[in-house]
């Protein structure tokens, strides 16, 4: 981990819960002090790198699992926020799909439907929803990103979601017929004030649509290096339900998505007696898989910290046989996801020659907190194939396994960290 005399970046300590506002907090994972996940840096700018504490904490009172430091929503996302959905392709196919369904289900009989989405990023699903015939609202505060969006085909809004801006849009554009978010829950302190502000611009007999990081998933693959500052809150049903309810609205449907971000459920939500549905199947084998794995009992989550702890031993164990060996190790993927694995882990130059990245954007930075330089795979191909590369992209392990066979044919070999660490090829 980053030592303690690191500088600390400004944040809010909450002591409270985001969803229930209790002070019922327990801590689950302490993963010391981190820098940004996202923070790539030149050489020049290492003295001046921010820390922030890491810190996973559970609700007793109404379960939900939430990072409790708080780093300012403009440093994370007003004006460096540098993930473009466009740019892959498996999440454009997503969203093309997402639209689809929200337009078939919901939408299609209306006369003039309407949707608007939360965090739009570059676009990426307002596109499809135009091209069906929608009319497309989206918001998101990321300036650097929505400055990019080339298009008069829907209407997008430079800001953050909250009661008073959907006062504003609805007095503009009147009520819409669904509200969408993808990954972006995850992102917001205030979920208060923005489910006010969904009741505010939800027709009666709207929907609430939401894809996010499940957490399922985090806890049975071991997905720590999920945890960051950008990523409050990690949301199982049972809490939702509770949250859902103080707003007189209901979850009716669940969908799993294993192959979008490394697994991830779209949650289908309506004002309590103002549709018709039934409440899915699919809804009762979630609350019984939620009860079966105790995700209201802090005892739980203790045993995931442990076997966290468990898997980042196992990690360097490997790391430190393999370096008095004499093998070069280099790392693959400089994603924020890898940001957590090596400042938790202490993975740094000691181990790693450097990290490899295909997104151009990247190269000619160095890996926060832990500053290891970050290549193009071509350097890799010109140099000599390194013995082994720690898969921080572990989560896409078949696409890169499938598109290195060059390295892996010269002998090379990965090690994939989570959920279990191990060698590929053995």
């Amino acid at each position: 981990m980053p030592s303690t005399d690191k500088p600390i970046g400004k944040f809010t300590r909450r002591h409270t819960c985001r969803f229930c506002q209790g002070a019922n907090l327990s801590k689950i994972l302490e993963l010391g002090n981190v820098p940004l996940a996202g923070g790539f840096v030149k050489e020049k700018d290492f003295a001046h790198e921010k820390y922030y504490p890491l810190t996973l904490n559970f609700c007793r009172d109404c379960y939900l699992v939430q990072v409790s430091n708080v780093v300012s929503a403009d440093v994370l996302f007003k004006n460096n926020y540098f993930f473009f959905s466009s740019a892959i392709g498996t999440l454009v196919d997503h969203f093309k799909e997402y639209a689809r369904e929200i337009y078939e289900r919901f939408l299609k009989k209306k006369s003039q439907p309407s949707i608007l989405e939360i965090g739009c990023n570059d676009g990426v699903l307002l596109k499809p929803f135009s091209a069906l015939g929608v009319r497309a609202i989206g918001v998101d505060p990321a300036t650097n990103v929505v400055k990019l969006i080339d298009s008069k085909d829907f209407i997008v809004i430079n800001d953050f979601f909250t009661e008073k801006l959907a006062f504003q849009v609805k007095e503009k554009y009147g009520a819409v017929d669904a509200i969408v978010s993808s990954y972006s829950f995850a992102h917001i302190d205030d979920m208060v004030d923005v489910m006010k502000g969904i009741k505010c611009l939800l027709k009666d007999d709207g929907v609430f649509v939401f894809e996010i990081y499940y957490l399922g998933t985090l806890i049975d693959e071991m997905q720590y290096d999920m945890i960051y500052h950008e990523h409050m809150s990690y949301y199982s049903f049972i809490t939702l339900m509770r949250f859902l309810k103080k707003f007189d609205m209901e979850i009716f449907d669940v969908k799993h998505i294993p192959g979008v971000r490394s697994g991830s459920v779209r949650f289908y939500a309506r004002n309590i007696g103002q549709r018709t549905e039934d409440i899915s199947f699919a809804v009762a084998d979630m609350i019984q898989y939620e009860q079966k794995k105790g995700f209201d009992k802090v005892e739980v989550y203790a045993g995931y910290a442990e076997q966290v702890n468990d898997t980042r031993d196992q990690l360097l164990s490997l790391l430190d046989r393999l370096k008095k060996e004499g093998k070069t190790i280099i790392g693959y993927g400089a994603s924020g996801r890898g940001t957590i694995i090596m400042n938790y882990c202490g993975i740094d130059g000691h181990y790693l020659d450097y990290v490899v990245d295909d997104a151009p954007a990247k190269q000619g930075f160095f890996t926060p907190g832990t500053h290891v330089p970050i290549k193009s795979w071509d350097f890799v191909k010109e140099s000599k194939f390194p013995d082994y590369a720690v898969l921080f992209a572990w989560a896409f392990t078949n696409e890169v396994i499938k598109k290195r066979q060059d390295y892996i044919k010269s002998g090379g070999k990965f090690i994939i960290p989570l959920p279990q660490v191990r060698i590929f090829p053995e």
